[in-house]
């Protein structure tokens, strides 16, 4: 499996490689923009006269008054703007994580991923969805602010807070992989994040790094959900081949107890990647009595 550095720019190629996987990126900018007309209409209609009027009854000068009203309604604007935007994003994040691992051929994880309760799923959609992000982008804004004096130092300063901003990054892109696949709980995502932080660092500094890039850094926020769900594909694997080599390997009479936690211990244990073991071990087993298909067709 490649190192994990270079999956966010193994994402970009990918990326530009696919165009069903354009269509997800379009669409939250469509959106995105339609509102932003949208608001800026309506602040215009409804909040600038309702400010302006409001600073001339405090006997504000006329002039000053409307000025200052068109500066605020820019402002409030872009705010609705940036709150829809941080709203909508993670969803289509998501999308396109699925849509990623589709193309990637890994449908059957979807066939073996945890079931969670519907009413659980949605409120770790609400709060893991919406809070959990607002979360995570604020607690990147408060690493990114405390590791700002360290692009003052050329070069070795930037890798530093690449480096440090790299983990929570990282832990952002695969929260809904540990969630709603996995079965996760927002503080196991957590716990197994940080037990791999060398890896989700080493994934972040490169991730971080292309979303500095200015202008572009607009696509490298996409393709990085690519790069996740492209490392996550390639540990889905590796652990069905772990499976089916250990199945091989055993006595062919004690096959009945085989004791597939000890490659992963539990389905919602921090050190568990396959979704579903119990799917998994039933599957792999079909496939050892079906010697005459190959690796790779499930």
């Amino acid at each position: 499996m490649a190192p994990p550095y270079t999956y966010p720019l193994t994402g970009v190629i990918y990326f530009l490689a696919h165009p069903q996987l354009w269509v997800k990126v379009i669409c939250p900018f469509l959106l995105t923009l339609i509102f932003g007309i949208l608001s800026l209409v309506l602040s215009f209609v409804y909040l600038l006269p309702l400010q302006a009027n409001a600073l001339i009854e405090a006997n504000c000068p006329s002039w000053l008054a409307w000025l200052v009203s068109v500066i605020f309604t820019l402002l409030e604007s872009a705010i609705f703007d940036v709150i829809f935007f941080a709203i909508l994003i993670p969803f289509f994040q998501d999308a396109l994580f699925d849509a990623t691992l589709k193309a990637r051929g890994m449908s059957r994880m979807f066939e073996t991923r945890v079931q969670v309760n519907g009413m659980l799923l949605c409120c770790r959609g609400v709060s893991s969805g919406l809070a959990l992000a607002w979360f995570l982008v604020l607690a990147q804004i408060i690493v990114w602010i405390i590791t700002a004096p360290l692009h003052l130092i050329p070069v070795i300063g930037t890798i530093i807070a690449c480096y440090i901003n790299g983990w929570p990054a990282c832990w952002g892109q695969h929260i809904h992989y540990d969630i709603e696949f996995r079965g996760f709980s927002v503080s196991d995502s957590r716990r197994y994040a940080w037990q791999n932080r060398g890896g989700y660092c080493s994934f972040g500094v490169v991730a971080v790094a292309l979303e500095l890039v200015p202008l572009f850094n607009l696509l490298f926020m996409w393709t990085n959900v690519v790069a996740a769900a492209l490392w996550v594909a390639d540990k889905y694997e590796k652990n069905e081949r772990e499976i089916a080599k250990q199945l091989r390997n055993q006595p062919q009479g004690n096959s009945g107890n085989t004791s597939i936690a000890s490659i992963y211990p539990s389905v919602r244990s921090p050190s568990s990647f396959v979704p579903s073991v119990e799917s998994e071990h039933s599957r792999l087993i079909s496939h050892a009595s079906n010697p005459g298909l190959k690796d790779g067709m499930y």
